[in-house]
């Protein structure tokens, strides 16, 4: 019988994150192991998360390839290879089936699986962004042939506290991953560009900042849950003559959509590279 329901190789934010979605008291009595280059790292995340239990484990590498169903990567892309080259031996010797759950920018299944060596093994490919730290993630996520549909639901279901689990076609992954995964880092800017202009206009910095913040979320949130489109929304708030229009007359005379539309594709072009594609 495995010892580990999860085990997480790279406890980073992205992989500390994902470990505290699977933090929850009142089920999920499964044991989770965590490793990590530096050790200190994952036993702090594992004193985070316990508080009194002891469902979090830190251990090594060679364990978890060995005793985890669900294996999650939370190494950066250019560690991959020698990652999964020093536990390849332990996955391949396995008799049950163990899943490996990738969340590398622009590797793809197939590299992961010529990686191990072996093309028949179950892999799961996720990306993940950092809010989901505090439930409101978006999760983009695909899997191989090979993974059982009771194994994926297992695996949406237990980390549906994350945030927005969506289910795609691997051909899509990269490009999503540069809205959902690298977008956090543009909202953080916009809201800082805008806290900053606040400021210039006599505001305090941190009454900008509050604004900017409540403004940009209240915005979100609206934008989720009205029929309307976003065109429609951001009509709704310009009126003729006012002082928005104004503003949005400036963004357009900026070409905004072109600046937003070449960091993108800069995104992108990188996420490719980093998976060997270009």
């Amino acid at each position: 019988m495995l010892k580990y329901e999860y085990g997480f190789i790279g406890t980073g934010n992205m992989g500390g994150a994902l470990a505290s979605a699977l933090n929850s008291p009142t089920r999920d009595l499964f044991q989770v192991a965590l490793s990590n280059r530096t050790k200190e790292k994952a036993e702090n995340l594992a004193q985070t998360l316990n508080k009194g239990s002891d469902k979090f484990v830190v251990t090594t590498n060679e364990d978890i390839a060995k005793n985890a169903h669900f294996i999650l990567l939370g190494v950066k892309p250019q560690m991959y290879a020698d990652v999964i080259n020093n536990i390849k031996g332990i996955l391949n010797n396995r008799e049950d089936k163990p899943i490996l759950v990738s969340m590398a920018a622009g590797i793809t299944m197939e590299s992961v699986a010529n990686m191990v060596g072996v093309p028949k093994i179950s892999i799961i490919r996720i990306m993940p962004n950092t809010p989901l730290s505090i439930g409101q993630g978006v999760i983009l996520a695909c899997h191989n042939e090979l993974v059982s549909k009771e194994d994926m639901e297992c695996f949406i279901a237990h980390f549906s506290s994350a945030g927005k689990i969506h289910e795609m076609d691997e051909s899509l992954i990269d490009a999503g991953s540069v809205i959902s995964g690298c977008g956090p880092a543009y909202a953080y800017m916009f809201i800082e560009a805008m806290a900053k202009a606040g400021e210039n206009l006599g505001l305090s910095n941190e009454l900008a900042t509050l604004l900017a913040k409540e403004t940009v979320r209240g915005a979100a949130t609206l934008s989720e849950q009205s029929e309307k489109s976003l065109e429609e929304l951001r009509i709704n708030v310009c009126s003729p003559g006012g002082s928005t229009i104004e503003g949005v007359k400036s963004f357009t005379n900026s070409d905004l959509s072109g600046v937003v539309e070449k960091a993108l594709k800069a995104a992108f072009d990188r996420t490719l590279e980093l998976g060997g594609k270009k």
